[in-house]
């Protein structure tokens, strides 16, 4: 029977495999990631158009992207009928795999293809130096031949470049064929300039096979002959410069002619670099603005695009500005336009779903004019497709007419597939979310039939919580979990008879102990719902001190988890706060004087100073202040005569017992 997954397993399984950042990382993830989701099934993935045949009852899923089939899913046992999200949750996953392989497949061609020339199949210029750094930091001994042309722009000159083409790919092919195994690498250069690097070959050895590669050239290129120079290390040198010196000066003595300067250095990988550097910075990442404002913040700082803009699609068929980086990023008016479908070449492209490059603007009839001082020459318009349909548009504009490349439209269509597939990866936690929220309310709701003070109290200990937790410097991403606590730290009181907490009187000590219970009940009744079984040890922990004497585990000190710490305070300061049916509510200042007297023993230090700090900045909030509107919303639809008449947790004057 396969193992049932959550929609929030998928999502991690996604996060997992869009930050990989190679092709065999990114295989490996999916097979981890398929076998845990789809455990029972036996999945793996093939790579290529053409699919297995598994038989007639095994499940295949295609990997998709940018109309091309990458690969597939195989299941080795059938997807039941009945089992319909199941194989929608394979749909999902296999189309997020397809981008994220599709974009490092590229990414991998273009840099195999970045390392060779490609007229020639040479390694090129930029792969000679790392080649020759590479040995000379390994140490050992090797030669160096550097080979050049006779007369070779004759033969531009006299018979075209077409004939001159053809000239080199032969040559080079004959410099190839002269190399001895496949530890030694022929490079092109230059135009017509070539280089041989043969490690642990000595001299004599290096110019046989100089002379061996001329006899070669000679039979194939029957008007060219070519000239040699050798340097070998560590004779001639220890450094790059010294043994490209010394084969240069031996190849130009045997030619007779002047040093030529050397070519410069290329970078031709740049551009898909930006679309795997930009895949890991969307991964995180789950609101659409800044999903949409880290891509064109990328493609404008990284690459020079004029500029960079994402528009969303919305309901009523118009085009809105979500994100863009460039010099009409600021001009409140271009960001407030409204564009609908039926104008300009962004309309076009919404209505067809086909991309449209446009060489110069000043021709597409379908292009709006904003100002002739500003307007682009050339313009590039990607559709943004998310889960099958069309989310938006991805824009961009250079001054000048024919700007864009081919690198360039390679690198628009992955980064515009990057987006769509962050911007699926957003709705399907937005739904984990409403689910979670739905939860949350199902949660309280239940809680309230007991003790209509503790939901009460558990929105403003949130507060209060979050207050103080970026007082401490939470990032934003443990800021939500510390919320989710101080909402749920009194969950297990469900487990608790309602007589107890309601109770006027002092406890007894069995009476105590069976309060104490509500956090191990708490934790496990959150453990067995996904989206909250990182909360559960966190809830656990609310009750435990400073110094060791807490509830349930007698954790101390940094042992506790530092939202736990932080719930602790605000759920004692609020609790001392309140009026309780066995007493008055305290005044702030002799609660936060309470706070500090037991810093150090039954709460964190540091804790205790910036919950003083929160509460300060919103004096008054504490108990009776304004809800936030997390809080108001989950209490619209209770009797506010509730609060007056509610029940709960005891002053800490005495902490070690009564703790409701």
């Amino acid at each position: 029977m396969p193992i049932r997954r959550t929609p929030k397993h998928l999502v991690d399984a996604l996060h997992a495999i869009a930050c990989t950042t190679d092709v065999a990382g990114c295989t490996a993830a999916i097979h981890e990631q398929a076998a845990w989701l789809f455990a029972g099934l036996g999945v793996r993935l093939e790579l290529g158009a053409v699919p297995a045949d598994d038989g007639p009852e095994a499940t295949r899923v295609a990997l998709t992207a940018r109309g091309r089939v990458i690969g597939h899913l195989h299941t080795t046992r059938p997807i039941p009928r009945h089992r319909r999200a199941t194989r929608r949750r394979m749909e999902t996953f296999a189309e997020h795999c397809a981008v994220t392989l599709d974009t490092l497949l590229v990414l991998a061609d273009h840099d195999a293809r970045a390392r060779r020339d490609p007229l020639t199949g040479l390694l090129n210029y930029r792969e000679f130096h790392a080649a020759l750094d590479a040995l000379l930091h390994h140490g050992a001994p090797f030669a160096l031949v550097t080979l050049d042309l006779d007369d070779f722009k004759q033969v531009n000159d006299t018979a075209g470049h077409a004939a001159g083409d053809r000239v080199l790919r032969s040559v080079s092919g004959a410099i190839a064929a002269a190399c001895r195994s496949s530890s030694d690498a022929a490079f092109r250069i230059g135009g017509d300039e070539f280089a041989l690097l043969l490690p642990g070959a000595d001299r004599e050895a290096a110019a046989r096979i100089a002379r061996r590669a001329a006899e070669t050239v000679e039979r194939v290129a029957h008007r060219t002959g070519i000239s040699s120079g050798v340097a070998v290390h560590p004779a001639d040198g220890h450094d790059r410069e010294q043994l490209t010196a010394a084969a240069d000066a031996a190849l130009y003595t045997n030619k007779g002619r002047r040093l030529p300067v050397a070519p410069p250095e290329h970078g031709p990988r740049s551009r898909l670099a930006v679309a795997a550097r930009l895949a890991t910075k969307l991964a995180p990442l789950d609101d659409e603005h800044a999903i949409a404002r880290t891509a064109v913040t990328e493609l404008h700082s990284a690459l020079g695009f004029f500029l960079a803009v994402i528009q969303r699609l919305d309901d009523d068929d118009v085009l809105r500005v979500v994100a863009a980086a460039g010099p009409l990023a600021g001009d409140p008016d271009f960001l407030a336009h409204e564009q609908p479908i039926a104008e300009g070449v962004n309309g076009r492209v919404a209505r067809t779903g086909q991309a449209a490059l446009i060489a110069d603007t000043g021709t597409d009839p379908d292009y709006l004019r904003r100002d002739p001082r500003r307007d682009p020459g050339s313009e590039l318009s990607l559709p943004i497709v998310s889960d099958g349909a069309i989310w938006g548009i991805l824009n961009l504009e250079q001054l000048a007419t024919d700007a864009f490349a081919d690198d360039d439209v390679l690198l628009a269509d992955a980064v515009a597939a990057q987006v769509g597939a962050a911007l699926h990866r957003s709705r399907l936690t937005a739904e984990l979310e409403t689910t979670f929220a739905t939860t949350l309310g199902i949660l309280a709701d239940a809680l309230e039939t007991k003790d209509p003070y503790t939901a009460e109290h558990a929105d403003q200990v949130a507060d209060l919580a979050l207050a103080a937790g970026r007082r401490l410097g939470l990032p934003d991403a443990d800021l939500k979990p510390l919320r989710y606590c101080a909402l749920l730290h009194d969950i297990g009181k469900i487990g608790v008879r309602s007589e107890l907490l309601a109770k006027p009187a002092r406890l007894t000590p069995e009476e105590f102990a069976e309060i104490q219970e509500h956090s191990a009940i708490g934790d496990a009744l959150l453990r067995r719902i996904p989206h909250l079984a990182h909360v559960a040890p966190l809830v656990r922990a609310v009750h435990e001190r400073w110094d060791g004497g807490g509830y349930p585990d007698g954790l101390v000190a940094e042992a506790i988890p530092l939202p736990a710490r932080i719930v602790a305070v605000c759920d004692a300061l609020h609790a001392m706060t309140s009026d309780r049916p066995y007493r008055r509510a305290r005044p702030a200042d002799v609660a936060l004087a309470e706070l500090r007297r037991c810093a150090g023993t039954q709460f964190d230090p540091a804790v205790v100073a910036a919950v003083a700090d929160a509460q300060a900045a919103t004096a008054g909030s504490v108990g009776a202040g304004t809800p936030s509107a997390t809080a108001a919303a989950r209490r619209r639809t209770r009797r506010s005569s509730r609060a007056s008449s509610s029940a709960g947790t005891s002053a800490i004057s005495t902490p070690a017992s009564d703790h409701r």
